[in-house]
């Protein structure tokens, strides 16, 4: 069964933190709790105010999607839904890094579904 929401998505796949920005509007939206990270460098490198979003924005621009950064055992996929809209996935993974994209690759189909139908986060956000 396909999730219906990013919640369910994130519940369903093991990730405990998201961020989801609107580059048009510069809103973003928190699901989850980045503590259990011990560090939020990687978060802030990212998405730590408008600027570090556009500059994320930026530098996936014209490249395959998703993207994955990581620090130390902190990983964050990039996926972008629609134009305007990035979300970064925050996780630690063990997987190989061959599994680790495909992993990837599935969760970006499905963060493209949600969004293409008209599924906003459950909290009510426009992101």
């Amino acid at each position: 069964m396909r999730p219906t929401s990013l919640e369910q998505l994130l519940a369903s796949n093991g990730v405990p933190f998201a961020i989801v920005a609107n580059v048009v509007t510069g809103e973003t939206y928190r699901v989850g709790d980045p503590t259990g990270f011990g560090f939020d460098d990687l978060v802030n490198s990212l998405f730590a105010d408008f600027d570090c979003v556009l500059a994320t924005y930026r530098s996936v621009q014209g490249q395959l999607l998703p993207r994955m950064w990581s620090q130390g055992d902190v990983e964050c996929v990039i996926c972008r839904p629609t134009s305007d809209v990035l979300i970064g996935l925050f996780c630690k993974t063990e997987r190989s890094p061959l599994e680790h994209f495909r992993w990837a690759k599935d969760l970006d189909a499905e963060l493209s579904a949600i969004w293409a139908s008209g599924v906003e986060p459950e909290s009510g956000s426009d992101c």
